[in-house]
């Protein structure tokens, strides 16, 4: 999971990736045989073959940022790669450092999966049902109206997800949810899931963790799983609120 890539070296945001970092993550997959999937070919892989064999991995980015039109689409054609990008229906044609709806479309006619992130960004798990399911619902009208193709997964804004969030998700047509829990994607026997986890990739990630995560390394994945557990808990602790002042006020500071 990607938020932003930058044409910069040195970037002092975390979520902020250097093109170089990305070029050289790109590299490793086409150099070790790795193939880039979309959700849907994930799932549709499971159903009809009960797995995805092969070294198959799914790229995502969250977040609408212009950079995933002007540096990350190129660099993934490059290497011959497609992803995933969540759009805030709600910030498309808004702000410069957004994507227009034109570049949205040219992404997804270039092979790119497009897929929601929300209408506004708010955390999901926070909302009334009434305004979850109109978040919902008008991000998924706004993107297949865009796009005139099904719009069938959900990346909850802020990692802010719950069992609510899901069966209101689904009741609405997607078919599934991207958390932002680290963890990996394996069906249990002939279920397929409806909540995806992610690793996230960040300004501060080296080559030798990237690698960790598209091998799925049993003991990073294990370390990674029980710090997001530490953190889920300091968010029920703390609130929603809270935590996000918080990790703000840090974020500045990183």
């Amino acid at each position: 999971m990607y938020h932003e890539v930058s044409p910069r070296e040195a970037m002092a945001e975390r979520y902020t990736v250097p093109m170089d970092n990305f070029r050289e993550q790109l590299r490793y997959l086409r150099d070790n045989g790795y193939q880039t999937i979309s959700l849907r070919e994930y799932i549709t892989n499971l159903e009809c073959h009960g797995s995805n064999e092969g070294k198959k991995i799914i790229l995502s980015f969250d977040d609408n940022n212009l950079s995933h039109y002007v540096t990350a689409m190129p660099l993934l054609a490059e290497f011959g790669f497609s992803a995933t990008f969540f759009i805030v229906s709600g910030f498309i044609d808004t702000q410069k450092d957004f994507m227009t709806s034109e570049q949205i479309r040219e992404m997804e006619r270039s092979g790119m999966s497009i897929e929601s992130h929300s209408h506004t960004h708010r955390f999901l798990s926070d909302l009334r049902d009434s305004d979850l399911r109109n978040e919902l619902e008008t991000s998924k009208r706004v993107l297949e109206g865009l796009l005139n193709c099904p719009v069938e997964f959900i990346s909850c804004p802020g990692g802010r997800y719950s069992k609510r969030v899901l069966e209101t998700a689904l009741d609405a047509g997607y078919r599934g949810v991207c958390t932002s829990a680290p963890g990996l994607n394996m069906a249990v026997g002939d279920q397929v899931s409806t909540t995806f986890q992610r690793f996230l990739v960040s300004s501060d990630t080296p080559i030798e963790m990237f690698i960790k995560i598209a091998r799925g390394d049993c003991e990073f994945v294990r370390n990674q799983v029980r710090q997001h557990r530490l953190k889920t808990a300091a968010k029920r602790l703390l609130g929603n609120r809270l935590y996000h002042g918080l990790w703000q006020h840090l974020r500045r500071d990183m």
